[in-house]
This record gives C-alpha cells, structure tokens and sequence, in this order.
C-alpha cells in the first residue's frame, strides 16, 4: 500500500536509506553508503507539503519511500528507496505512479530525475517505468548546477544522468 507517512514514521525513512544504499557497493559504487540521507527535517517538510510517500508492508509498516521536491520549475522526484527484501513486489512503481498523480495534479507535465546509468534498480528500471534519458546537451542551467551539486557529494558524473517521464493524464493510475 502507498500511503503519506505519519509524523512519527519520519525518522524511520533515513534508516530505509542508508540500508536501501548498501546494495550499491555490490554494483561498484561504494561510495554511495557514505553519502548522507534525506534528512529528516526535509522529510518533514515533504509529508507536511504532500511530497512524501511510503510505501507498507501488510503490517502497515514502512518499507520504502518517495520524496518529491519542487526545483526551478520542476517536479522532481528526489528520492526513491525501497528496501531489498521488499523490491520486486511493485512497491517502487506504485511509489513513481504516486509521485506522477501528484505532479500532474500540481500542474507540471513532466517529472524528472537524477539516476546512475548502467545500474539495474536505476535507470533501466526507470526506463521501463516511461523515463527516458535526457540529452546533456539540452540540460537546462538549472539541470548543469544540480548535477555538479550532486557531483560535489562524490557522485561519478560519467556514471550519472537526468531522466524525465512525461505526464499525460489517461497514463496515472489512480493513488
């Protein structure tokens, strides 16, 4: 089930993170598990501004989650974490779909994305989800500073790039 998290769900969502991230040191990304989650106040600040979404188990318990973020015009989707035991059960793509009603509903035609190319669980999976890979060189200004942002964090550019999904109405499932 995707539902908004309650208040005291927050802390929680950095710890399904950081133990989601473990699994990139198996893809040669090691560097990834240093990097710092979401934090909770921007968390926070999500649920409250109707960015957020988990994703349960059949006891009701946290077991993923999406952030969305508004930058420069656009919807992002900032953040997507599911934990290992959990993936390939939908959970992500209802979380996606989730985010998607969402933008469209905020009026934006578009989501957007940064992602590891090569990466099964990243840009092939988000391919198959309706992204495609946008072209570095109609990367808007905005689009160059976030990703030198992220590069700053220790993100490999050559392993990086920014995807989008257009959002047509009759193509959301219902949330």
């Amino acid at each position: 089930m995707i539902r908004c998290p309650r208040p005291d769900e927050i802390p929680l969502l950095p710890q399904i993170e950081n133990v989601a991230d473990r699994r990139y040191a198996r893809a040669g990304l090691p560097r990834v598990i240093d990097m710092p989650p979401a934090t909770a106040a921007s968390l926070e600040q999500g649920r409250r501004d109707g960015r957020l979404w988990v994703a349960t188990s059949p006891l009701n318990r946290p077991v993923g989650f999406a952030l969305m973020k508004l930058r420069g015009g656009t919807a992002w989707l900032d953040q997507l974490s599911v934990l290992d035991r959990w993936q390939g059960r939908g959970l992500g793509g209802a979380l996606i779909d989730r985010t998607a009603a969402t933008v469209r509903a905020r009026g934006f035609d578009t989501l957007y994305l940064s992602t590891y190319l090569r990466v099964p669980w990243n840009a092939p999976f988000y391919g198959r989800r309706g992204f495609v890979e946008v072209p570095r060189g109609k990367w808007s200004r905005a689009f160059r500073v976030l990703f030198m942002a992220e590069n700053s964090h220790g993100h490999p550019s050559w392993r990086r790039t920014i995807m989008q999904r257009s959002i047509q109405a009759g193509d959301l499932q219902p949330g």
